[in-house]
């Protein structure tokens, strides 16, 4: 494979609803292969992109599976909850000694939130509002990185297959970026899937989902 090719097919995996388009054999070619060109700063033919788009689509056969992410999305259950923040905490092990004191003070029976995001450097805790005075007072403040407020939350609850499908994730996150929603945090625990907007955007990303399924 040419490094044209490459690049090419990267830019491809990168864009899933053109990906998609591509599949259903609806994409003017010869147009995606200029603003590919144009985009990237291509210095070649669009014949060379063009030959490069259509050994994708030969050599790639996933055509056939949008219909079955198509179905897993309108099969899937959202749900939404606002008034959550975010406490981003230094990962280190006087945190991970504390975490413990946080669950008493979540109430989980009457609906209270509560999602943990762990990464190399950072520990990030996503809760209720109403709760974030009592569970700063837990961590000391030299660990606290950031508190972020006025975040609201999309459940998805995937349907059947969700975790064997390619391109379940990507479409719904592609949809988020061409709409221009900003996602701020996300966590995943499969079947279900939780993304964090700005409270601004949520009733913007919902339309987006219910527009997703209803498809």
């Amino acid at each position: 494979m040419t490094s044209l090719t490459q690049e090419i097919w990267n830019y491809l995996d990168s864009e899933p609803s053109i990906k998609k388009e591509l599949g259903r054999d609806i994409v003017n070619v010869m147009a995606l292969a200029k603003y590919i060109i144009k985009s990237r700063n291509l210095s070649c033919s669009a014949d060379a992109v063009i030959s490069s788009i259509r050994r994708y689509v030969a050599e790639k056969k996933f055509d056939a599976n949008f219909p079955k992410v198509e179905e897993i999305i309108r099969s899937s259950r959202i749900s939404t909850k606002t008034r959550i923040a975010l406490i981003a905490m230094k990962r280190d092990s006087k945190i991970i000694e504390l975490l413990p004191n946080v669950f008493p003070l979540i109430e989980l029976n009457r609906g209270d939130v509560m999602r943990l995001s762990e990464g190399k450097e950072s520990i990030k805790l996503l809760v209720d509002e109403k709760n974030i005075e009592k569970i700063l007072e837990i961590f000391p403040k030299e660990k606290i990185i950031k508190v972020t407020k006025d975040l609201s939350e999309l459940s998805i609850t995937f349907g059947p297959g969700s975790s064997e499908a390619v391109g379940v994730l990507a479409t719904i996150l592609n949809a988020f970026a061409v709409n221009d929603i900003r996602i701020v945090e996300t966590i995943g625990c499969l079947p279900e899937f939780m993304i964090f907007f700005d409270t601004k955007d949520i009733l913007k990303a919902h339309e987006i989902m219910i527009n997703l399924c209803g498809k």
